[in-house]
């Protein structure tokens, strides 16, 4: 029971705060906390300061250089030598400089919306490596780069949201450490490919599917044993009277989130979702009737409106 009010809870954490961020920090506050703060924020126009001012960032552990349209990252990175989570997002990289591999404490790399193909096989050295995002990277080459994920032994965060995936490696199910993958806007996949090759992987706790026109939900998904959260949102012609009918054969699944969905009524038969501990139906279109309904039939179950 404290596993489950655990993975719950920490599940609901990473959805919260998946789009917060820390204050913004910039070079001269950074530089003028004396080694109090730890995170820095570096604005597109800063690139020189940094490059003149590295020694004094060199207690730096998170990294933010995002959206400036960046073709190249700066070397001098690499004399971050404590840094544990570098953000790239949004440039236009389409390989990251070897000398990265210096980066021994790096547990966090997001490289989403770039242009990457392949991933760099010296991140393999980075043993501490534990999440990374390589979302909104369209001609990533998937097969290429699943051979490299599956030498990140401690990897357990990936994102690989909007990369025109129609499937995924057979060899994905050597991520023996993933517990959470996201999937969300890739409108063509063949769910019961990925349902297959991820009903090997054990360590699978939260998968993400949102945003992508789903209809329905294969039976398949009973096969993810150890899956307990699922990312619905923004699937408004999802037929939630199958996904009900799914979840009956899925009663490790305890976290269900259907945000968005342009829903005004659930089905009648609810059975399908009472083994839930939370179901999110925020941002959607129920009456207060239908509201009070929902939370008589699922009692045991935090409904969110």
């Amino acid at each position: 029971m404290r596993k489950l009010q655990f993975v719950t809870c920490f599940f609901l954490f990473r959805i919260i705060c998946f789009a917060q961020v820390d204050k913004k920090t910039s070079i001269a506050e950074v530089i003028s906390a004396g080694g109090q703060l730890t995170s820095l924020y570096l604005d597109c126009n800063e690139l020189e300061d940094f490059s003149t001012k590295i020694k004094k960032l060199e207690h730096i552990q998170s990294l933010y250089l995002t959206d400036c349209n960046l073709a190249q990252t700066p070397k001098q990175i690499v004399r971050l030598n404590t840094l544990k989570l570098l953000n790239l997002k949004g440039n236009k990289l389409s390989t990251i400089p070897i000398e990265f591999r210096q980066l021994h404490q790096l547990s966090v790399l997001n490289l989403r919306a770039n242009k990457l193909e392949q991933l760099p096989e010296f991140l393999i050295q980075l043993s501490n490596l534990r999440e990374i995002d390589l979302a909104n990277n369209p001609d990533l080459d998937i097969a290429q780069a699943t051979e490299v994920l599956i030498g990140l032994e401690n990897l357990d965060f990936l994102y690989l949201s909007e990369n025109k995936l129609k499937n995924i490696p057979d060899n994905f199910i050597n991520l023996n450490k993933l517990t959470e993958l996201h999937l969300k806007k890739n409108p063509d996949l063949d769910l019961e490919q990925v349902f297959s090759v991820l009903s090997g992987i054990n360590s699978l706790k939260v998968l993400a599917l949102s945003e992508n026109d789903l209809t329905v939900i294969p039976k398949k998904l009973n096969s993810l044993s150890s899956l307990e959260g699922l990312m619905l949102d923004n699937n408004p012609n999802l037929s939630i009277s199958k996904l009900v009918t799914v979840l009956k054969d899925c009663p490790n699944v305890k976290v269900v989130l259907l945000r968005d969905n342009n829903l005004k009524f659930l089905p009648k038969d609810l059975k399908g979702f009472s083994s839930l501990k939370v179901l999110e139906l925020s941002k959607n279109n129920f009456s207060q009737t239908e509201k009070e309904r929902i939370k008589n039939e699922l009692s045991d179950t935090k409904v969110i409106f």
